[in-house]
Parts: C-alpha cells; structure tokens; sequence
C-alpha cells in the first residue's frame, strides 16, 4: 500500500482530487490588512482542503477561504432549480492549518486546512458534491 492509499484509509470522510480556484487570506485584525492569494487546490472534504501555496503557513494558522467549485451551488436544495450552475459564487470558509510542508517537486508549499467555519447551507451543499463526486 502507498502513502496516499495509507492517508486515504485513515480519513474518516472522502475527499475527492480537484483542482479548484482559492483565494487565501490569513485572518488577521484588522481585516483590512490581510493580503490575498490565488492558489490552486489538489482535493477537497467536508472537513477540510489540500491546496498548493506559493509562501509556508504555520500550523494554527487561521485562514480566510473563498473556494471557487463551479457549480457547487446546484447542490444546495430546494433552491437549486433556481441558481444559475454557472456562476462564479464561491464557497467562503474558514480553516486552521493542521500541516504545511514543503513541494517535494520544488516551488511551493502543500498544505492541509481543517474547515472551522462554514454557513450551514453551505456545508450541506459540500456534502453532497462531495459524496456524488467521489462516487464517479
């Protein structure tokens, strides 16, 4: 078994691999100050998200997320009949680091945020894109 089927087997709740648009800000006061990032995700959960980032990030780090899943607001019920799938809504949360480690491939950092923060409605549509799309 690899490294990746290992951490996989120890994860409570699936994540499915996409690569996602995210703009990062650590959440500091005041909010003004806080400087935003585009960076790209590798897999996302209900619990939380792997992203690439060009600068480290210590772990307990607070972060400001606006994640990016095109269409994920097709999973939010009974209002989906009535949103537009392609517009450009961003789930908005905020996350803890629980890891930082450096790009084994060079360039970047990886990082693992736990979810803290995220509108119920929200996370329920979450849910459900993630459990329909880790079954295709």
């Amino acid at each position: 078994m690899n490294k990746s089927q290992e951490v996989q087997n120890k994860r409570k709740f699936p994540r499915v691999s996409r690569n996602i648009d995210i703009e990062v800000s650590q959440l500091t006061f005041p909010l003004s100050d806080a400087v935003i990032k585009k960076e790209s995700s590798l897999d996302i959960g209900v619990n939380g998200i792997r992203f690439t980032s060009s600068e480290p990030y210590e772990p307990q780090t607070v972060l400001n997320l606006k994640i990016n899943i095109i269409g994920w607001e097709g999973f939010k019920k009974p209002f989906s009949k009535f949103i537009d799938l392609s517009s450009e809504a961003f789930l908005g949360a905020v996350g803890e680091v629980v890891w930082c480690n450096e790009n084994a491939e060079g360039g970047g950092y990886e990082l693992g945020v736990k979810f803290m923060n995220i509108y119920e409605d929200d996370y329920k549509a979450l849910m459900r894109y993630v459990k329909i799309d880790s079954k295709t």
